[in-house]
């Protein structure tokens, strides 16, 4: 199995008997430390890490022979992407309120989308590095306080 390259991109994961394979986070189901999660050998020998829950994980389990187990091993240097949906009453400077509040919880924002529907309903998702998934309850109630949010939660899978 390749090796991983000496960079920053710390994916938090191992795989047991196996040090230094490259592993990545799968970006359909976006897992953090605390998600129950499975291995998947890649036709280039690499790891994709997928949480067992995740909408591509059956047809993954079709091929057993390219299951592998792996576990959680964040170290200060991992970081996470983590993406949330905002539902709010539209109003004026929500999405600057919204954006502050994220903003105010220390992460990195890599993407937000927003759209209204007809009964001034906004809903907002956002994308975002965040380096301590434990901290993921703190920020929802951080943006659940902004005024005319009235639901926000993580989306845990790309549909």
């Amino acid at each position: 199995m390749p090796r991983r390259p000496r960079s920053t991109d710390d994916v938090g994961v191992s795989v047991p008997g196996a040090p230094g394979v490259l592993t990545k986070l799968a970006k359909c189901c976006t897992p953090v430390p605390g998600d129950v999660i499975m291995g998947f050998v890649t036709r280039g020998g690499g790891v994709s890490v997928h949480r067992t829950d995740c909408t591509n994980a059956a047809s993954l389990q079709q091929q057993a022979e390219r299951i592998i187990e792996v576990l959680w091993a964040p170290s200060p240097s991992s970081v996470f992407l983590v993406a949330i949906q905002v539902e709010a009453l539209d109003r004026h400077r929500l999405l600057s309120d919204v954006t502050r509040a994220l903003a105010d919880e220390k992460v990195n924002i890599l993407s937000a989308s927003v759209t209204t529907s007809g009964d001034r309903v906004a809903i907002s998702r956002f994308t975002f590095e965040m380096g301590d998934p434990k901290h993921l309850g703190h920020l929802l109630n951080a943006v659940r306080n902004v005024e005319g949010v009235y639901d926000v939660y993580r989306v845990t899978s790309a549909a």
